[in-house]
């Protein structure tokens, strides 16, 4: 698709962090001083520069993950453009760790760099969905929900952060959690490719080595439909943690859609038929589909997960209640307004913004907000 034929609407209310007119790494440095003060603020509520074993634990945790990289990106078996993508990760990570000044906390025998990798291996925790509708165009949503601290509130305000992937690459437009790179919050991009990802609640089994998940969305994001989301994740085991990732994007008449879970070498596809009413809802427990995956890898007792399976209900009652040819944008944001279920509602307290719109193969309209729908 040529992207000068495509429309974007966007009605977004976030704070705009406008970057679209410089490269990609610097971008990336803008980033780093745009939230410096707040990294800054959440590094020092969760490490203790006192603590040798969590000093060390840091710099083993850097160590794996930069070894991780590398050896994919010097894998002849690797394709081209996952090890120049990989190379610009790498780039865009160090510009950040220096534009966030993270040397200056003077965290003994850690660098700036390491201290960066071990950010992103955190992550936050979401909710989302995709709705097939007559014609082919495909309604979504995402929620950016995450628990505030006892002694820092990661999330100090919304951002929306505005940069392009190369000069006469999309402009892209991604949520931004201060710690975390673009990539695991709700992003869209100037050609139509959408991406959103969920975490999971995974047991203390987990694979310890391979690349971050953070790392992976944040690649998917940068390729977008070069290559199918399915071999970039492929080319990029082992990864630690995972997620279940959403992506969408015209091609030709239709709209292409698919949810991934993912974590260590295992990978489940779940693609949004094309019948009018299909629909896709995700929480952060593994899927249905994905109950091989969830009895080898999700956290056992999982004390919220009937909380979760509770909230997935509420959503199929919303959208099946209504006939596909009446349901759009307007019921999904009322959907997303409910406060049943308290706590566990769609508007729930842990919401930091949310996004909904409607792809189609001409065009994308995206509501981009901050805080819950209808606020409070």
């Amino acid at each position: 698709m040529q992207e000068n034929f495509f429309r974007l609407k966007t009605f977004n209310t976030i704070p705009l962090l406008d970057f679209a007119g410089m490269d990609l790494v610097e971008a990336h440095r803008q980033l780093g001083i745009s939230v410096a003060s707040q990294v800054h603020r959440i590094i020092l509520s969760r490490i203790n520069a006192s603590s040798s074993t969590q000093l060390k634990e840091i710099h083993e945790t850097a160590v794996k993950r930069k070894t991780a990289i590398e050896k994919i990106r010097k894998s002849g078996s690797s394709p081209a453009i996952i090890r120049g993508t990989l190379k610009q990760y790498s780039a865009c990570l160090e510009a950040w760790s220096q534009g966030a000044d993270l040397a200056s906390l003077n965290l003994h025998g850690i660098t700036s760099l390491e201290l960066a990798i071990y950010l992103q291996d955190d992550h936050p925790g979401c909710q989302s969905g995709v709705y097939r509708q007559p014609g082919g165009s495909v309604l979504f949503w995402h929620t950016e929900e995450d628990v505030d601290e006892a002694d820092c509130v990661r999330v100090d305000q919304p951002r929306v952060m505005r940069f392009k992937i190369s000069e006469d690459g999309p402009e892209v437009y991604s949520f931004i959690y201060p710690d975390l790179l673009p990539g695991p919050n709700f992003n869209w991009r100037r050609d139509g490719f959408v991406q959103f990802a969920d975490s999971l609640f995974f047991n203390g089994n987990l694979q310890t080595d391979g690349i971050a998940a953070n790392l992976v969305t944040w690649i998917t994001l940068m390729i977008g439909q070069m290559m199918s989301t399915k071999d970039i994740i492929n080319s990029l085991f082992p990864v630690f943690d995972g997620y279940a990732l959403f992506t969408a994007f015209p091609e030709q008449s239709n709209v292409a859609c698919n949810r991934i879970e993912f974590t260590a070498i295992e990978m489940l596809v779940s693609i949004l038929g094309g019948q009018p009413g299909s629909k896709l809802l995700q929480t952060n427990a593994f899927s249905p589909e994905a109950r091989a995956m969830a009895a080898k890898y999700e956290g056992d007792p999982f004390l919220n997960r009937k909380k979760y399976e509770n909230r997935i209900q509420r959503a199929l009652f919303c959208l099946e209640k209504i006939p596909p040819s009446e349901m759009g944008i307007e019921q999904v944001q009322k959907m997303l307004s409910s406060r049943i279920g308290g706590r566990w509602a769609f508007a729930n307290q842990d919401v930091k913004a949310h996004l909904y719109g409607r792809l189609s193969s001409d065009s994308l309209d995206i509501n981009c907000h901050p805080g819950n729908v209808g606020g409070g």
